[in-house]
């Protein structure tokens, strides 16, 4: 719910107010900022239960990076610094970075929550090192590091080795925005809206309607397949009420005209992993291996004359 509009006047005036630094964040993050921080206890049917208003920016939470080399400044707007809870979890405080380009002025390139966070200089190039919730890595994994950087051609992060060295993505990696488990299926190509729309799947809940419908996930990865583009992984919805097993996952490769194609469908019980060690990138196939033996790591290969991904292969 949204703070009221005369509230958020307010704090733009005092925030205007504020004497001028040599780093001044945009007007509009001042802006968001303030308004997270107030609208966090608005309480419609209660107006007097709330906090006092909050006119300033906590120290730290606007902080001033280099992530694109365009001679602008970056923004990363770090919540943890904001002093609440509700911004803040087990796999750590939301971070928001803002880098120069686009439409807007900026664009959302990161919005997550991270136990750490790091612009780093890193093999002659800019780096954003992420260490996120251990349940997006590889079980015996002490900590979970994830790596990207700026690319100005797509205008988004593309990956990098971990912190740690590691090249593995488990399950296709992680998403820095995480735009695609959203409810509308706006920022897909064509041919994965409609798999979004033809994959739905209704699952019965303990909700007043007594169902749920879920949809399948996309995540954009590296270059799989050797043509240059990054390609995509599909995972199909699953009930919670289904024992495990049923999980699966298909490859999405960009055809010559553009269009996408569905290159490989899983059996069941796999699960997907990219190493990013090689280019183009390769694709492993396991089971659910958990904390039992270290899993076969199938590898899948491009086949070229049938323009498919196979089992097995060097």
């Amino acid at each position: 719910m949204k703070t009221p509009d005369l509230v958020i006047a307010a704090v733009l005036l005092l925030a205007a107010a504020a004497p001028a630094r040599a780093q001044t964040p945009p007007e509009g993050l001042v802006w968001m900022a303030l308004n997270e921080i107030n609208a966090e206890s608005f309480d419609r049917d209660d107006p007097t239960n709330r906090p006092p208003l909050v006119t300033r920016v906590p120290d730290g939470m606007l902080r001033p990076v280099d992530v694109s080399p365009d001679g602008r400044t970056d923004w990363l707007v770090d919540f943890g610094a904001a002093g609440l809870s509700s911004f803040c979890g087990t796999g750590g405080c939301t971070q928001v970075l803002y880098v120069s380009g686009g439409d807007t002025g900026f664009i959302r390139a990161f919005d997550a929550r991270t136990l750490a966070f790091d612009v780093v200089e890193r093999d002659g190039e800019t780096r954003i090192e992420a260490r996120v919730h251990h349940l997006n890595c590889r079980p015996d994994q002490a900590e979970c590091w994830f790596a990207w950087t700026w690319d100005a051609a797509l205008d988004r992060l593309v990956e990098r080795p971990a912190a740690d060295g590691l090249t593995r993505l488990e399950g296709g990696g992680f998403e820095p925005v995480d735009r695609l488990r959203a409810d509308t299926p706006d920022d897909l190509p064509e041919e994965l809206s409609a798999a979004w729309f033809g994959g739905r799947l209704t699952c019965r809940d303990y909700s007043d309607d007594g169902f749920t419908t879920l949809r399948p996930e996309f995540r954009s990865v590296p270059d799989i397949d050797g043509d240059g583009r990054r390609d995509w992984i599909e995972i199909p919805p699953v009930c919670a009420e289904q024992n495990a097993g049923v999980d699966q996952f298909s490859l999405w490769v960009t055809a010559g005209d553009e269009a996408l194609e569905e290159v490989y469908h899983s059996e069941f019980e796999r699960y997907p992993s990219i190493d990013i060690g090689a280019t183009p990138a390769t694709v492993l196939e396991n089971p659910a291996c958990g904390h039992g033996p270290p899993c076969p790591d199938t590898r899948l290969r491009w086949d070229g004359g049938a323009q498919r991904f196979v089992l097995g292969g060097r």
